[in-house]
């Protein structure tokens, strides 16, 4: 499977051990984690990074793991991620995470619409879903420009840091 997907700005490389750093300072802050999750433990982080670096096929049920770079500076972006939700009607969940410094320049929706493209095209997968919390609106924005619709508002249906928060269930079928 590529290594490298690659649009005009960026380079999304698949998770490698030499990511455990950055890994490490997404899921460790609060910032960052605010409407996705708990901050997680050390032991958390490291468990998860090691599922993720396992190889991977579309019945696996962890998650495909990439990392976003700036492709002219070469500096990290974030991270997007794909899990295997259905393989009846092969069903792929989308996951990201972008780093404080570059929010707001679109990279997010362009890592979306690579995933979508080269998870349609080299894996077979016919349908993405996304969630995310109501309060999240510049998820709920990325989502929405990716192409994805917005299928239904799940009342307290998970919670964060003690507090429960509506999800936005998100979709996009791709044919052929």
């Amino acid at each position: 499977m590529n290594k490298q997907i690659l649009s005009a700005r960026l380079t999304l490389t698949r998770l490698a051990l030499h990511d455990w750093e950055l890994i490490h300072s997404i899921y460790s802050n609060p910032t960052l984690m605010k409407h996705i999750g708990t901050v997680k433990s050390d032991e958390e982080i490291r468990n998860n990074f090691e599922k993720e670096l396992a190889p991977w096929s579309i019945e696996s049920t962890h998650w495909l793991t990439w990392i976003i770079h700036e492709t002219a500076s070469g500096n990290n972006v974030g991270l997007i991620s794909i899990c295997t939700r259905d393989l009846e009607k092969p069903t792929a969940e989308i996951g990201f995470i972008i780093l404080e410094a570059y929010k707001g320049k679109g990279y997010a929706t362009e890592a979306i619409k690579l995933i979508i493209d080269f998870c349609a095209d080299t894996l077979g997968f016919k349908k993405f879903i996304a969630v995310c919390s109501e309060e999240h609106k510049g998820s709920r924005r990325v989502l929405e420009k990716a192409g994805m619709i917005l299928d239904e508002i799940i009342p307290e249906n998970t919670q964060i840091d003690g507090k429960w928060v509506n999800d936005c269930f998100y979709s996009l079928e791709r044919s052929g």
